[in-house]
């Protein structure tokens, strides 16, 4: 769900399925959360920080005054780890940006770049906003370019999205972590709780379109 000025008009469909999710929750009193909290703690848990295939993807994350926070930074230095092992790799890199200012992905290009990889073995996508775009759109331009699954490299915490987003649009595609382990702290349970809830809201807009048969919401989904 969003408001995206730009586009000039609000996400109807966006707003509907956040309300079903909201009641569906209260429905089975919170036990889909849950559910979907375990699987956010074991993706996080379980995935591997390395990879044998050629294409890379790194998500994007905001900039902050067009800069890159410590998140995004490991996960460029995690795909800066992986191209130094093996030359034949390739990068893309996803993330658009707010009008008038660099993109995430120009900006990850810049730190790459300045680590050593040649700028030839990258690709920019800059018009996505959010995972379900990256993804979208990765899958456009992929589609030309290699039949190979994909590595896609972020946070442990945010893995478990990107597998459910993925596995919808039909993306043969490998997890890699950008953290060697992942450890529980205060400070991630929220954003823990957060990709939970962005799960359970996708595989609800999923399930409902899938049953209504709605081909507008299954176009955006799968």
């Amino acid at each position: 769900m969003q408001f995206d000025p730009e586009r000039g008009q609000i996400d109807w469909d966006g707003l509907f399925t956040f309300l079903l999710t909201l009641l569906v929750m209260t429905a089975t009193l919170g036990l889909p959360l849950l559910v979907s909290l375990r699987y956010v703690y074991s993706t996080a848990k379980n995935s591997s920080n390395d990879c044998t295939e050629k294409q890379l993807l790194v998500f994007g994350k905001q900039l902050k005054q067009g800069n890159i926070d410590s998140d995004y930074r490991l996960r460029l230095t995690k795909a800066v780890e992986l191209m130094r092992k093996r030359e034949n790799c390739r990068l893309l890199l996803l993330g658009g940006g707010i009008k008038d200012e660099i993109s995430e992905a120009a900006a990850g290009q810049i730190w790459v770049e300045a680590s050593g990889i040649e700028i030839s073995r990258m690709m920019r996508e800059e018009q996505s906003q959010n995972t379900l775009e990256n993804l979208k759109h990765a899958r456009e331009i992929l589609s030309s370019v290699s039949e190979e699954a994909v590595v896609l490299i972020s946070n442990r915490y945010h893995l478990a999205r990107i597998a459910t987003i993925a596995k919808s649009l039909r993306i043969d595609h490998r997890l890699c972590g950008c953290e060697d382990n992942f450890s529980i702290t205060a400070k991630l349970i929220p954003r823990l709780l957060i990709e939970a809830w962005y799960i359970l809201w996708f595989k609800t807009g999923l399930t409902w379109a899938r049953l209504t048969q709605n081909r507008r919401m299954l176009d955006r989904v799968t």
